[in-house]
C-alpha cells in the first residue's frame, strides 16, 4: 500500500493507514483492514487496541466479530474523520482497494460465478 500524505501524522505510516481505512468504511473488522493493507493481522489488532486504550474508537463484539467504528463520544471525532478522509484521498490503492469490496450480503441460492 503506498503511503499517505503526512504518514506519520499518527505515530506511523501504518496506524494513520489503519485509521484511514477505519474513516473509509465508517464500520468494519480487523481482519478487513489487514486485507486491505496487506498488512499482518496481529499488527492491525495492536494498533486498534491502542486507538481504543486512546478513545478514538470504539469496538463492540457481534457474534464472534469485533466491530471498530469511530468512537462517537470523542471530543473531535468530526474532524479528525474529515481529515483522515482528505488524506485518503492521496491514497489511490486504498480507496481503490475500498471501493472493490462486497459489503452486503449475497443473495441466497445465487452461483459464485
Amino acid at each position: 500500500m503506498a503511503n499517505l500524505a503526512g504518514a506519520t501524522l499518527f505515530g506511523s505510516s501504518r496506524r494513520t493507514e489503519v485509521l484511514a481505512a477505519i474513516a473509509l468504511l465508517d464500520e468494519t473488522y480487523a481482519r478487513e483492514i489487514a486485507r486491505l493493507l496487506a498488512a499482518p493481522l496481529l499488527s492491525v489488532q495492536r494498533i486498534v487496541d491502542g486507538l481504543e486504550r486512546d478513545g478514538i474508537i470504539a469496538t463492540r463484539t457481534v457474534g464472534v466479530e469485533r466491530r471498530i467504528e469511530f468512537n462517537p463520544r470523542f471530543f473531535a471525532v468530526i474532524e479528525l474523520k474529515a481529515l483522515l478522509l482528505r488524506l485518503s484521498d492521496r491514497n489511490e490503492p486504498l480507496t481503490d482497494a475500498v471501493k472493490s469490496l462486497r459489503r452486503r450480503p449475497r443473495r441466497k441460492g445465487k452461483a459464485l460465478s
